[in-house]
């Protein structure tokens, strides 16, 4: 029997609703002075929404580079850590999106883990990225240390000990310096005895481990029948 969390299951569920945009959502014709026109007169949440929206688009042309430009000149954190970090990999210098990435995480300029922000930093594979990656990493391995001493908790999506996050912070490492180091750090957790920690230990190395292809049997199933 699978032993995923049901608060996890909550969570994926919240956060794949959609709520209806308070304003105009953006189409392929929108343009920098379009947007630019409006950012002033948009609320904090059509600006989000907005944003989410735009990051969908899936074709890119100039005036998206420019409007990327906006948003890293005046979008807060709580636009880009919730509605449109991957966006960033799209931008056609890719130092200047990493070194901005890197001001967002250095700066502090939040409450809670940048958790988006290092993922996405891991997604560029760029040397830059690692030495504002590691501090995190390091501190969330030293805090998995007391798992030696307090035992796995109960809920282990929310609970004392930070598994996601040093998932997240190990997975960008390896992406990025693609070193034995946090390789090893990583599998040490593919015989955990929790599942979903399983699961995540697979997913931050990208490998169909055990856990994954157990999980993924009921959806390949499910398309084989429709």
């Amino acid at each position: 029997m699978s032993d995923i969390d049901p608060k996890l299951v909550e969570l994926m569920r919240k956060t794949a609703t959609t709520t209806a945009p308070t304003c105009a959502v953006p189409t392929e014709d929108w343009s920098h002075s379009d947007v630019r026109a409006r950012w002033v007169s948009w609320s904090e949440n059509d600006r989000v929404e907005f944003s989410r929206e735009w990051s969908r688009k899936r074709t890119w042309n100039s005036d998206d580079v420019q409007i990327l430009e906006l948003l890293m000149a005046e979008a807060n954190d709580c636009i880009w850590e919730y509605s449109c970090t991957q966006t960033l990999l799209k931008h056609p210098n890719r130092e200047r999106a990493v070194r901005f990435l890197i001001d967002l995480i250095s700066n502090r300029r939040f409450q809670h883990e940048p958790l988006n922000y290092i993922q996405v930093l891991g997604m560029f594979q760029h040397k830059l990225g690692a030495e504002a990656v590691r501090p995190f990493f390091e501190k969330y391995r030293k805090a998995l240390a007391a798992e030696a001493t307090t035992g796995v908790p109960e809920d282990v999506v929310f609970g004392p000990l930070p598994y996601h996050a040093f998932f997240v912070a190990a997975g960008a490492m390896f992406q990025i310096c693609c070193s034995p180091e946090y390789e090893l750090a990583i599998r040490r957790y593919f015989d955990h005895p929790n599942e979903q920690v399983r699961w995540w230990a697979e997913q931050a190395l990208g490998v169909e481990g055990p856990t994954t292809v157990r999980r993924n049997e009921p959806y390949k199933k499910f398309r084989a029948e429709k």
